[in-house]
Protein backbone atom coordinates (compact mmCIF):
# COMPACT_ATOMS: atom_id res chain seq x y z
CA UNK A 1 0.00 0.00 0.00
CA UNK A 2 2.05 3.32 -0.77
CA UNK A 3 1.76 6.14 1.35
CA UNK A 4 -0.67 8.26 -0.19
CA UNK A 5 -3.57 5.53 0.12
CA UNK A 6 -2.03 5.25 3.92
CA UNK A 7 -3.05 8.91 4.97
CA UNK A 8 -6.43 8.89 2.70
CA UNK A 9 -7.39 5.81 4.87
CA UNK A 10 -6.20 7.95 7.87
CA UNK A 11 -8.18 10.75 7.43
CA UNK A 12 -11.23 9.08 6.77
CA UNK A 13 -10.91 7.06 9.91
CA UNK A 14 -10.24 10.45 11.63
CA UNK A 15 -12.56 13.00 9.59
CA UNK A 16 -16.19 11.91 8.10
CA UNK A 17 -18.41 14.66 7.23
CA UNK A 18 -21.13 12.77 5.96
CA UNK A 19 -21.56 10.04 7.85
CA UNK A 20 -21.76 10.28 11.70
CA UNK A 21 -19.52 9.21 14.09
CA UNK A 22 -20.07 5.75 16.11
CA UNK A 23 -16.71 5.05 18.20
CA UNK A 24 -15.48 7.27 21.22
CA UNK A 25 -12.49 7.86 19.71
CA UNK A 26 -13.13 10.28 17.46
CA UNK A 27 -16.34 12.11 19.33
CA UNK A 28 -14.47 15.48 20.81
CA UNK A 29 -16.07 17.65 23.24
CA UNK A 30 -18.80 15.46 24.50
CA UNK A 31 -16.90 13.19 27.55
CA UNK A 32 -18.54 14.43 30.31
CA UNK A 33 -22.25 13.87 28.35
CA UNK A 34 -20.94 10.49 27.16
CA UNK A 35 -20.07 9.05 30.91
CA UNK A 36 -23.67 10.15 32.05
CA UNK A 37 -25.67 9.00 29.32
CA UNK A 38 -23.61 6.09 29.50
CA UNK A 39 -23.83 5.39 33.26
CA UNK A 40 -27.95 6.05 32.96
CA UNK A 41 -28.50 3.01 30.23
CA UNK A 42 -26.31 0.70 31.93
CA UNK A 43 -28.02 1.16 35.57
CA UNK A 44 -30.52 3.72 35.57
CA UNK A 45 -32.87 5.53 33.14
CA UNK A 46 -34.63 3.16 30.12
CA UNK A 47 -34.82 6.14 27.99
CA UNK A 48 -32.41 8.97 27.36
CA UNK A 49 -33.80 11.40 25.03
CA UNK A 50 -30.55 13.63 23.04
CA UNK A 51 -31.76 16.83 21.10
CA UNK A 52 -30.43 20.24 19.96
CA UNK A 53 -29.93 21.86 17.07
CA UNK A 54 -29.35 20.60 13.53
CA UNK A 55 -25.75 19.76 12.76
CA UNK A 56 -24.53 19.63 16.73
CA UNK A 57 -23.47 15.81 16.59
CA UNK A 58 -26.81 14.17 18.04
CA UNK A 59 -26.74 11.50 15.84
CA UNK A 60 -23.02 10.53 16.10
CA UNK A 61 -23.58 11.32 19.94
CA UNK A 62 -26.25 8.77 20.31
CA UNK A 63 -24.54 5.82 18.13
CA UNK A 64 -21.46 5.51 20.11
CA UNK A 65 -23.47 5.71 23.68
CA UNK A 66 -25.82 2.88 22.61
CA UNK A 67 -22.67 1.12 21.32
CA UNK A 68 -20.75 1.77 24.13
CA UNK A 69 -23.47 -0.11 26.24
CA UNK A 70 -24.74 -2.35 24.02
CA UNK A 71 -23.25 -6.38 24.36
CA UNK A 72 -19.83 -6.42 21.72
CA UNK A 73 -21.89 -9.63 19.93
CA UNK A 74 -24.54 -7.72 19.00
CA UNK A 75 -25.11 -3.70 17.41
CA UNK A 76 -27.46 -1.52 18.60
CA UNK A 77 -30.80 -1.08 16.63
CA UNK A 78 -30.79 2.29 14.43
CA UNK A 79 -33.56 3.53 13.19
CA UNK A 80 -34.41 7.02 11.78
CA UNK A 81 -38.12 8.17 11.39
CA UNK A 82 -38.52 8.99 7.44
CA UNK A 83 -40.56 12.06 6.70
CA UNK A 84 -44.29 11.01 6.57
CA UNK A 85 -43.21 7.72 8.60
CA UNK A 86 -46.07 6.96 11.00
CA UNK A 87 -45.26 5.50 14.40
CA UNK A 88 -46.38 1.95 14.22
CA UNK A 89 -44.54 1.55 11.05
CA UNK A 90 -41.88 2.35 13.15
CA UNK A 91 -42.51 0.53 15.79
CA UNK A 92 -42.48 -2.43 13.07
CA UNK A 93 -38.92 -1.64 12.02
CA UNK A 94 -37.96 -1.97 15.20
CA UNK A 95 -39.31 -5.10 16.03
CA UNK A 96 -37.95 -6.24 13.05
CA UNK A 97 -33.95 -5.44 13.82
CA UNK A 98 -34.65 -7.34 17.15
CA UNK A 99 -35.61 -10.27 15.76
CA UNK A 100 -32.50 -9.83 12.53
CA UNK A 101 -30.26 -10.12 15.88
CA UNK A 102 -32.14 -12.53 17.66
CA UNK A 103 -31.42 -14.94 15.01
CA UNK A 104 -27.97 -13.65 14.64
CA UNK A 105 -27.39 -14.49 17.88
CA UNK A 106 -26.26 -18.24 17.48
CA UNK A 107 -29.24 -19.22 19.91
CA UNK A 108 -31.61 -19.66 17.64
CA UNK A 109 -33.06 -23.72 18.55
CA UNK A 110 -32.72 -22.84 22.63
CA UNK A 111 -35.03 -20.10 21.72
CA UNK A 112 -37.40 -21.78 19.51
CA UNK A 113 -37.65 -24.35 22.34
CA UNK A 114 -38.55 -21.34 25.16
CA UNK A 115 -41.18 -20.01 22.15
CA UNK A 116 -42.96 -23.77 22.09
CA UNK A 117 -43.15 -23.75 25.65
CA UNK A 118 -44.23 -20.26 25.97
CA UNK A 119 -47.70 -19.72 24.82
CA UNK A 120 -48.36 -16.52 26.07
CA UNK A 121 -46.04 -15.12 22.83
CA UNK A 122 -48.10 -12.82 20.33
CA UNK A 123 -49.08 -14.90 17.27
CA UNK A 124 -47.05 -12.19 14.80
CA UNK A 125 -43.58 -13.29 16.81
CA UNK A 126 -44.39 -17.22 17.35
CA UNK A 127 -45.36 -17.12 13.06
CA UNK A 128 -41.63 -15.22 12.48
CA UNK A 129 -40.21 -18.09 14.45
CA UNK A 130 -42.10 -20.49 13.24
CA UNK A 131 -40.95 -19.15 9.64
CA UNK A 132 -37.76 -18.18 10.85
CA UNK A 133 -37.74 -14.96 9.02
CA UNK A 134 -37.89 -11.41 10.69
CA UNK A 135 -40.90 -10.07 9.41
CA UNK A 136 -43.40 -8.90 10.92
CA UNK A 137 -46.87 -7.80 10.16
CA UNK A 138 -48.74 -4.21 10.37
CA UNK A 139 -49.35 -2.75 13.76
CA UNK A 140 -53.08 -2.13 14.18
CA UNK A 141 -52.40 0.05 17.71
CA UNK A 142 -49.81 0.94 19.72
CA UNK A 143 -50.77 -1.63 22.28
CA UNK A 144 -50.58 -4.31 19.73
CA UNK A 145 -47.03 -2.85 18.72
CA UNK A 146 -45.83 -2.74 22.55
CA UNK A 147 -47.09 -6.56 23.20
CA UNK A 148 -45.03 -7.64 20.54
CA UNK A 149 -41.65 -5.34 21.39
CA UNK A 150 -41.85 -6.87 24.98
CA UNK A 151 -42.30 -10.29 23.58
CA UNK A 152 -38.70 -9.56 21.08
CA UNK A 153 -37.37 -7.36 24.34
CA UNK A 154 -37.57 -10.82 26.38
CA UNK A 155 -36.09 -13.04 23.96
CA UNK A 156 -32.97 -10.66 23.31
CA UNK A 157 -30.08 -12.73 24.48
CA UNK A 158 -28.19 -9.69 25.83
CA UNK A 159 -28.97 -5.93 26.68
CA UNK A 160 -29.36 -3.72 23.40
CA UNK A 161 -29.90 -0.45 22.75
CA UNK A 162 -32.44 1.47 20.30
CA UNK A 163 -31.48 4.59 18.86
CA UNK A 164 -34.33 6.18 17.06
CA UNK A 165 -33.21 9.57 15.50
CA UNK A 166 -35.04 12.31 13.36
CA UNK A 167 -38.74 12.74 15.81
CA UNK A 168 -39.07 15.87 14.56
CA UNK A 169 -40.22 14.14 11.44
CA UNK A 170 -43.20 12.93 13.18
CA UNK A 171 -46.83 14.22 13.48
CA UNK A 172 -48.73 15.34 16.55
CA UNK A 173 -50.66 11.97 16.61
CA UNK A 174 -47.53 9.68 16.26
CA UNK A 175 -46.01 11.45 18.80
CA UNK A 176 -48.88 10.79 21.10
CA UNK A 177 -48.35 6.83 20.28
CA UNK A 178 -44.15 8.00 21.03
CA UNK A 179 -45.38 9.27 24.43
CA UNK A 180 -46.92 5.89 25.18
CA UNK A 181 -44.20 3.38 24.68
CA UNK A 182 -41.99 6.06 26.60
CA UNK A 183 -44.47 5.38 29.46
CA UNK A 184 -44.63 1.64 28.65
CA UNK A 185 -40.53 1.07 28.45
CA UNK A 186 -40.49 2.60 32.04
CA UNK A 187 -43.07 0.92 33.57
CA UNK A 188 -42.86 -2.95 32.44
CA UNK A 189 -38.91 -2.76 32.88
CA UNK A 190 -37.82 -3.45 29.40
CA UNK A 191 -34.45 -5.31 29.20
CA UNK A 192 -33.80 -3.16 25.96
CA UNK A 193 -32.98 0.98 26.11
CA UNK A 194 -33.96 3.44 24.35
CA UNK A 195 -32.09 6.57 22.99
CA UNK A 196 -34.52 9.51 21.26
CA UNK A 197 -33.31 11.76 19.13
CA UNK A 198 -34.53 14.87 17.38
CA UNK A 199 -34.20 18.41 16.31
CA UNK A 200 -35.26 20.44 19.19
CA UNK A 201 -34.24 23.06 21.71
CA UNK A 202 -36.72 21.23 24.67
CA UNK A 203 -38.62 17.90 25.10
CA UNK A 204 -42.08 19.64 24.66
CA UNK A 205 -41.21 20.38 21.37
CA UNK A 206 -41.00 16.70 20.00
CA UNK A 207 -42.93 14.48 22.30
CA UNK A 208 -45.98 17.10 23.92
CA UNK A 209 -46.62 18.27 27.37
CA UNK A 210 -47.65 14.51 28.70
CA UNK A 211 -47.28 15.76 32.56
CA UNK A 212 -45.34 11.98 33.72
CA UNK A 213 -43.31 12.01 30.78
CA UNK A 214 -40.36 13.94 32.18
CA UNK A 215 -39.57 11.40 35.12
CA UNK A 216 -39.36 8.38 32.24
CA UNK A 217 -36.27 10.58 30.42
CA UNK A 218 -32.78 11.48 30.97
CA UNK A 219 -32.86 14.82 29.25
CA UNK A 220 -29.32 15.10 27.02
CA UNK A 221 -29.37 18.81 25.67
CA UNK A 222 -26.69 19.35 23.21
CA UNK A 223 -24.76 22.55 22.58
CA UNK A 224 -22.34 23.62 19.44
CA UNK A 225 -18.95 22.71 20.45
CA UNK A 226 -16.13 24.28 21.99
CA UNK A 227 -13.51 25.93 19.34
CA UNK A 228 -10.49 24.62 21.13
CA UNK A 229 -12.79 21.17 20.31
CA UNK A 230 -13.30 21.84 16.70
CA UNK A 231 -9.57 22.71 16.71
CA UNK A 232 -8.33 19.42 17.86
CA UNK A 233 -10.88 17.64 15.65
CA UNK A 234 -8.52 18.51 12.89
CA UNK A 235 -5.34 18.58 15.01
CA UNK A 236 -5.44 14.88 15.69
CA UNK A 237 -6.52 14.39 11.93
CA UNK A 238 -3.50 16.22 10.91
CA UNK A 239 -1.24 14.49 13.54
CA UNK A 240 -2.09 11.04 12.22
CA UNK A 241 -0.30 11.79 8.80
CA UNK A 242 2.79 13.81 9.50
CA UNK A 243 0.62 17.19 8.27
CA UNK A 244 1.37 20.31 10.40
CA UNK A 245 -1.48 23.31 10.62
CA UNK A 246 -0.50 26.46 11.45
CA UNK A 247 -2.99 27.42 14.21
CA UNK A 248 -3.87 30.71 12.07
CA UNK A 249 -5.53 28.01 10.41
CA UNK A 250 -6.86 25.95 13.02
CA UNK A 251 -8.69 29.65 14.29
CA UNK A 252 -10.14 29.76 11.01
CA UNK A 253 -11.53 26.66 11.06
CA UNK A 254 -13.31 27.27 14.87
CA UNK A 255 -14.60 30.69 13.42
CA UNK A 256 -16.27 29.24 10.56
CA UNK A 257 -17.62 26.03 12.21
CA UNK A 258 -19.02 28.19 14.89
CA UNK A 259 -19.26 25.71 17.08
CA UNK A 260 -20.62 22.47 14.76
CA UNK A 261 -18.47 19.69 13.95
CA UNK A 262 -19.77 19.25 10.37
CA UNK A 263 -17.42 22.01 9.36
CA UNK A 264 -14.27 20.79 11.55
CA UNK A 265 -14.45 17.52 9.54
CA UNK A 266 -15.46 19.25 6.21
CA UNK A 267 -12.94 21.62 6.64
CA UNK A 268 -9.98 19.41 8.02
CA UNK A 269 -10.73 16.70 5.71
CA UNK A 270 -10.72 18.93 2.16
CA UNK A 271 -7.52 20.47 3.62
CA UNK A 272 -5.79 17.42 4.41
CA UNK A 273 -6.48 15.92 1.00
CA UNK A 274 -4.66 19.08 -0.69
CA UNK A 275 -1.75 18.89 1.39
CA UNK A 276 -1.16 14.94 0.53
CA UNK A 277 -2.38 15.17 -2.84
CA UNK A 278 0.59 18.42 -2.83
CA UNK A 279 3.08 16.17 -0.82
CA UNK A 280 3.29 18.78 1.58
CA UNK A 281 4.06 18.30 5.50
CA UNK A 282 2.52 21.59 5.74
CA UNK A 283 -0.75 23.34 5.48
CA UNK A 284 0.76 26.88 3.24
CA UNK A 285 -1.71 29.53 2.23
CA UNK A 286 -1.79 27.51 -1.65
CA UNK A 287 -3.16 24.74 0.12
CA UNK A 288 -5.54 26.23 2.18
CA UNK A 289 -6.83 28.11 -0.35
CA UNK A 290 -7.14 25.08 -2.57
CA UNK A 291 -8.97 23.13 0.25
CA UNK A 292 -11.69 26.20 1.39
CA UNK A 293 -12.71 25.44 -2.41
CA UNK A 294 -13.03 22.12 -2.28
CA UNK A 295 -14.42 22.05 0.76
CA UNK A 296 -17.35 24.68 -0.86
CA UNK A 297 -17.99 22.30 -3.36
CA UNK A 298 -18.38 18.88 -1.09
CA UNK A 299 -20.68 20.91 0.95
CA UNK A 300 -24.68 20.09 1.65
CA UNK A 301 -26.27 20.29 -1.54
CA UNK A 302 -29.21 21.50 0.23
CA UNK A 303 -27.05 24.38 1.57
CA UNK A 304 -25.71 25.34 -1.31
CA UNK A 305 -28.92 26.14 -3.48
CA UNK A 306 -30.55 27.92 -0.78
CA UNK A 307 -27.21 29.90 -0.76
CA UNK A 308 -27.22 30.67 -4.40
CA UNK A 309 -30.75 31.62 -4.66
CA UNK A 310 -30.71 34.44 -2.14
CA UNK A 311 -27.26 35.68 -3.25
CA UNK A 312 -27.36 35.73 -6.80
CA UNK A 313 -29.48 38.24 -7.39
CA UNK A 314 -27.31 40.20 -9.71
CA UNK A 315 -26.44 42.99 -7.20
CA UNK A 316 -23.81 42.66 -4.34
CA UNK A 317 -25.80 43.78 -0.96
CA UNK A 318 -28.37 40.50 -1.41
CA UNK A 319 -24.67 38.57 -0.41
CA UNK A 320 -23.13 41.26 1.80
CA UNK A 321 -26.76 41.20 4.16
CA UNK A 322 -26.42 37.47 4.31
CA UNK A 323 -22.75 37.76 4.97
CA UNK A 324 -23.62 40.05 7.65
CA UNK A 325 -25.84 38.18 9.33
CA UNK A 326 -23.59 35.31 9.44
CA UNK A 327 -20.63 38.11 10.65
CA UNK A 328 -23.19 37.82 13.78
CA UNK A 329 -22.97 34.89 16.20
CA UNK A 330 -26.10 36.13 17.80
CA UNK A 331 -28.38 33.28 16.60
CA UNK A 332 -32.06 35.82 16.56
CA UNK A 333 -30.70 39.19 15.47
CA UNK A 334 -32.89 42.86 15.37
CA UNK A 335 -33.40 43.74 11.84
CA UNK A 336 -32.13 47.22 12.72
CA UNK A 337 -28.68 45.44 13.95
CA UNK A 338 -28.43 43.59 10.78
CA UNK A 339 -28.96 46.31 9.07
CA UNK A 340 -25.95 48.37 11.29
CA UNK A 341 -23.51 45.49 11.05
CA UNK A 342 -24.41 45.30 7.01
CA UNK A 343 -23.45 49.19 6.92
CA UNK A 344 -20.27 48.55 9.35
CA UNK A 345 -18.78 45.79 6.79
CA UNK A 346 -19.48 47.95 3.70
CA UNK A 347 -17.34 50.58 5.45
CA UNK A 348 -14.63 48.16 6.26
CA UNK A 349 -14.70 46.67 3.28
CA UNK A 350 -15.40 49.54 1.03
CA UNK A 351 -18.48 47.55 -0.44
CA UNK A 352 -21.00 50.17 -2.31
CA UNK A 353 -24.05 50.51 0.30
CA UNK A 354 -27.67 49.89 -0.84
CA UNK A 355 -30.76 52.21 0.75
CA UNK A 356 -32.01 51.32 3.65
CA UNK A 357 -35.30 50.66 2.03
CA UNK A 358 -33.87 48.67 -0.48
CA UNK A 359 -32.32 46.42 2.43
CA UNK A 360 -35.44 45.95 4.27
CA UNK A 361 -37.23 44.72 1.38
CA UNK A 362 -34.14 42.43 0.62
CA UNK A 363 -34.68 40.69 4.40
CA UNK A 364 -38.35 40.35 3.53
CA UNK A 365 -37.91 38.87 0.25
CA UNK A 366 -35.17 35.85 1.91
CA UNK A 367 -37.94 34.19 3.35
CA UNK A 368 -39.74 33.77 -0.05
CA UNK A 369 -38.95 30.37 -1.85
CA UNK A 370 -37.56 31.54 -4.94
CA UNK A 371 -35.43 33.31 -2.83
CA UNK A 372 -33.72 30.18 -1.40
CA UNK A 373 -35.88 30.60 2.25
CA UNK A 374 -32.63 31.02 4.05
CA UNK A 375 -33.91 32.89 6.93
CA UNK A 376 -37.00 33.26 8.90
CA UNK A 377 -38.71 34.64 12.01
CA UNK A 378 -37.61 34.31 14.90
CA UNK A 379 -39.79 31.08 17.02
CA UNK A 380 -41.84 32.74 20.25
CA UNK A 381 -40.13 32.40 23.41
CA UNK A 382 -40.99 28.76 24.94
CA UNK A 383 -44.56 29.23 26.80
CA UNK A 384 -45.46 32.26 24.46
CA UNK A 385 -46.78 32.21 21.40
CA UNK A 386 -46.21 35.67 19.33
CA UNK A 387 -43.65 35.19 16.22
CA UNK A 388 -40.95 37.68 16.82
CA UNK A 389 -41.49 39.32 13.74
CA UNK A 390 -38.26 42.02 14.30
CA UNK A 391 -35.95 39.17 14.67
CA UNK A 392 -34.59 37.51 12.17
CA UNK A 393 -32.55 34.32 12.15
CA UNK A 394 -30.99 31.22 9.63
CA UNK A 395 -33.84 28.69 8.56
CA UNK A 396 -31.00 26.29 8.90
CA UNK A 397 -28.36 26.15 11.63
CA UNK A 398 -25.65 24.54 9.50
CA UNK A 399 -26.29 28.38 7.22
CA UNK A 400 -24.24 30.60 9.39
CA UNK A 401 -21.53 28.15 8.36
CA UNK A 402 -21.79 27.57 5.37
CA UNK A 403 -22.13 31.12 4.66
CA UNK A 404 -18.71 31.93 6.50
CA UNK A 405 -17.17 29.28 4.21
CA UNK A 406 -18.40 31.09 0.89
CA UNK A 407 -17.16 34.17 2.21
CA UNK A 408 -13.62 32.70 2.64
CA UNK A 409 -13.30 30.96 -0.25
CA UNK A 410 -13.90 34.60 -1.79
CA UNK A 411 -11.45 36.15 0.17
CA UNK A 412 -13.20 37.86 3.54
CA UNK A 413 -13.31 36.62 6.81
CA UNK A 414 -16.69 36.59 8.82
CA UNK A 415 -17.16 35.99 12.46
CA UNK A 416 -14.95 36.31 15.81
CA UNK A 417 -13.74 34.46 18.10
CA UNK A 418 -12.13 33.83 21.55
CA UNK A 419 -9.74 31.22 22.56
CA UNK A 420 -8.39 29.84 25.60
Amino acid sequence: MDEPDLKFRAIAKNLSPETPIRSSEFLRGRDEDLNNVVRELTYFQPVVFVYGPRGVGKTSFARTSAQLVNSSAIEHVYVACAPGARMLQVFREIGEELLVRIFRSGAIEDIKKSVEVEISLTPAVRTSFEKQEPVLPKFEDSNSALRVLRDLDGLMPAKTVIVLDELEELDESDRTDLAYLIKQVGDQEFQSKFVLVGIASNVHELIGTHESLPRYLKEVPLSPLSPEDLMEIVAKAAAEIEVEVPRDVLLRIAVVGNGFPHFAHLMGKAILIEAVLNDSSTVQSKIYRSGINRAVQDSLQELRISYEAATQRGQDYFKHMIWALAHSDIVDLRIDDWISLYMELCSEHSWPKATEKALRTAISNFSKENHGQIISNTPARYGATEMRYRYKRFTSTLMRGHVRLQAENEGTRLGRIEVL
